[in-house]
């Protein structure tokens, strides 16, 4: 099996993390991307891995907290670890209608991450699934969380999903588990990787050997802050 390298919040070695700029670059040099979603005060789903923008742009408080209008009035800045970061000027927070857009009509794999470990918000998964059929994409967009109520519910509302569970350590009994949440896939960290016939995309994978050992195990992908220098590692390994 060919593992398939999946741009982590779009590019962040190169670019802000979860930017257009990022994702725009990955649609244009990469196979496949993985990013969060939360949801403002008015219900517009956003995207951001912290559930707090802090970190990422020049504003402070809880996603949840802020109406879409008043999220407008941030700009992305770089992550205080990156500052080889590019940021284009004035960019602000993406809603998932921007990076579908970007992806739509690429032959790029999606992979959607519900944050909702944290905290549960209502009705995010109608949410989510309600936009994505305004836009085409070629692959099945692949649907994951920390949350098993939120697969639970997605599955709830269309049975035909490609479901995935997230997870730092193993999953006991994982046969039976993916089973009974009607999961197709685990997508653990490195500690949580497991033996037996379940496909595996592993996060967050940036080391060299790490992620030449996962290549060479045959895992169904790798998530990675350089996508590009993942996918040298994976070609030169054959």
């Amino acid at each position: 099996m060919t593992t398939t390298v999946f741009g982590h919040r779009g590019i962040p070695e190169k670019y802000i993390e979860n930017s257009m700029s990022g994702f725009k670059y990955l649609a244009d040099h990469g196979e496949a991307v993985e990013f969060d979603v939360h949801l403002t005060k008015d219900l517009i789903p956003v995207i951001m891995h912290d559930e707090k923008i802090d970190r990422t742009t020049n504003g402070s408080g809880y996603i949840k907290d802020f109406n879409y209008e008043e999220l407008k009035s941030f700009q992305l800045i770089n992550d205080v670890n990156r500052e080889q970061q590019l940021v284009q000027e004035n960019e602000g927070i993406p809603t998932l209608d921007d990076v579908l857009a970007v992806f739509s009509d690429t032959q790029i794999q999606l992979n959607i991450e519900l944050k909702t470990d944290n905290f549960d918000y209502s009705g995010i998964e109608k949410i989510v699934l309600n936009t994505i059929p305004h836009f085409h994409f070629d692959q099945p967009v692949i649907f994951s969380s920390f949350n098993i109520d939120t697969l639970d519910r997605l599955y709830a509302i269309d049975q035909t999903l490609n479901l995935a569970y997230l997870s730092e350590q193993p999953v006991n009994d994982f046969f039976h588990f993916m089973q009974a949440h009607h999961l197709n896939a685990l997508h653990p960290g490195l500690e949580g990787v497991q033996d037996g016939d379940v496909i595996q995309r592993v996060w967050t994978v940036n080391e060299d050997g790490e992620l030449a050992k996962l290549i060479d195990l045959g895992v169904a992908g790798v998530f990675t802050d350089d996508f590009v220098h993942a996918m040298q590692i994976r070609n030169c390994r054959g």
